[in-house]
């Protein structure tokens, strides 16, 4: 009882958040919240934070199920399946995440810090064996999927091309959506009833990948010598020792100039993304990459080029670690706000669709693990990374897995996987549905 007495939320004693949780809460469920961002961003604080602070302190959750960060998105799920917030509360929290860009923003900050925090010998050396680890994480997810489905019944192609492609496709918007586009062509049937089925199986993918992620924190915990903590390759232990951004404390202004810096490098990386870029605007390859996949590689030449000033690179890393700290936990209910928890139930139908899904993941996880040592990376961070952030929902999902894993500062490689990995994946796809359908 007295350490709750001492428990602050935010500052604020816990007993003075409780209640402004049930005042935004009985605001949510009357439905008159403000609809604007200011509405979404106090309900995602108050609330995300509660729930959050709640979930990293169930027993046996808060260890093996990913705590706070998949209870907050779960619990926003229920609020939303269940109805227990007016419609106007769901749609200002949706557009918040979506239109408005908070995921966006929390994303573009994690890159810039990771990316900036890396040695650069490293940051080149692992980025040359990343790509090869997710190709395999994709051969061996593919590969074993099949098996699975042939010994069930449900048939190798059929568990490929409707479980194993979508799981591994990189989310919903970059990934299902354009898949699913490709599916109608090549079979000339409706585009939504292929997408409904990809998304409930992308939502389970997403629940085991954030589960797994849960368990290789565990690993590394128990065998310390499979991980990094944090840090994808072997060698560079005490690189950041010598850094002289890692000496700085950074203040107001260093964290004001680290969040410019990122807010700039994606808007450079979008108008790229949308105007320039060869393989976006001038050929026709049936997919385009994301420009979080060009952010990461702008933020990673100004770390390679060496020309950031340390006070920038402490700025940068200063406000990834505010946005992990503070804002992890309202993000997840601004993501889970908008899923519905029925979507999972409908793949527990059939125990087939189950261990297939189970297949997949574990495949991903199973060839990072081998490719990865031959470049040298840390099983844990290899499989998290280049596995379970291609087979999970995306950026959401790269946020779940991330923090179900204490590895935020990995969003870099997670991007990557999402969106240069899911680019691969939407080849693959046109590949199998163009072939054998």
């Amino acid at each position: 009882m007295n350490k709750l007495k001492e428990t602050k939320l935010l500052g604020f004693p816990l007993w003075m958040f409780l209640i402004l949780f049930v005042v935004m809460i009985f605001v949510a469920a009357k439905d008159i919240m403000l609809s604007n961002m200011v509405g979404a961003l106090c309900f995602a604080l108050v609330v995300g934070t509660l729930l959050g602070w709640v979930g990293d302190h169930i027993p046996v959750w808060n260890t093996w199920f990913g705590g706070g960060m998949l209870f907050t998105c779960l619990a926003a799920g229920a609020l939303n399946t269940f109805n227990l917030i007016g419609q106007g509360a769901k749609d200002a929290l949706n557009t918040f995440n979506g239109t408005t860009g908070f995921l966006d923003l929390y994303i573009l900050v994690l890159i810039t810090g990771s990316v900036l925090s890396v040695d650069r010998k490293m940051l080149i050396r692992s980025f040359a064996g990343y790509i090869p680890t997710i190709i395999a994480g994709v051969a061996c997810a593919l590969g074993l999927a099949g098996i699975v489905g042939a010994v069930t019944g449900v048939g190798a192609l059929e568990a490929i091309m409707t479980y194993a492609i979508p799981i591994m496709g990189g989310g919903n918007g970059a990934g299902i959506q354009p898949m699913s586009k490709m599916w109608a062509a090549a079979t000339g049937g409706d585009a939504s009833t292929w997408f409904a089925s990809a998304f409930a199986i992308i939502s389970l993918g997403n629940l085991v990948a954030v589960f797994c992620s849960a368990l290789l924190n565990k690993l590394g915990q128990a065998k310390p010598s499979l991980t990094g903590n944090g840090q994808l390759m072997k060698g560079f232990e005490n690189v950041g020792s010598n850094d002289p951004a890692a000496s700085i404390k950074p203040g107001p202004m260093d964290y004001a100039t680290g969040l410019v810096l990122g807010l700039f490098c994606y808007n450079l990386a979008t108008l790229y993304a949308n105007h320039i870029s060869i393989i976006n605007n001038h050929l026709d390859l049936g997919f385009t990459i994301h420009q979080f996949a060009f952010m990461v590689i702008l933020v990673a030449i100004l770390n390679i080029s060496n020309i950031l000033p340390p006070e920038i690179r402490a700025g940068a890393k200063g406000m990834q670690m505010f946005f992990v700290k503070y804002m992890s936990f309202p993000l997840m209910i601004t993501v889970g706000i908008g899923t519905n928890l029925s979507d999972y139930a409908k793949v527990f139908t059939n125990p087939a669709n189950l261990l297939i899904i189970i297949a997949t993941v574990a495949g991903a996880m199973i060839g990072t693990y081998l490719m990865g040592m031959v470049f040298k990376f840390y099983p844990v961070e290899s499989m998290l990374t280049a596995g379970l952030c291609m087979a999970n929902g995306g950026g959401s999902g790269d946020v779940q897995c991330l923090g179900a894993a204490n590895r935020m500062e990995m969003m870099s490689y997670a991007q990557i996987s999402s969106r240069i990995g899911g680019a691969i994946m939407l080849v693959v796809a046109s590949f199998f549905f163009g072939r054998f359908l």
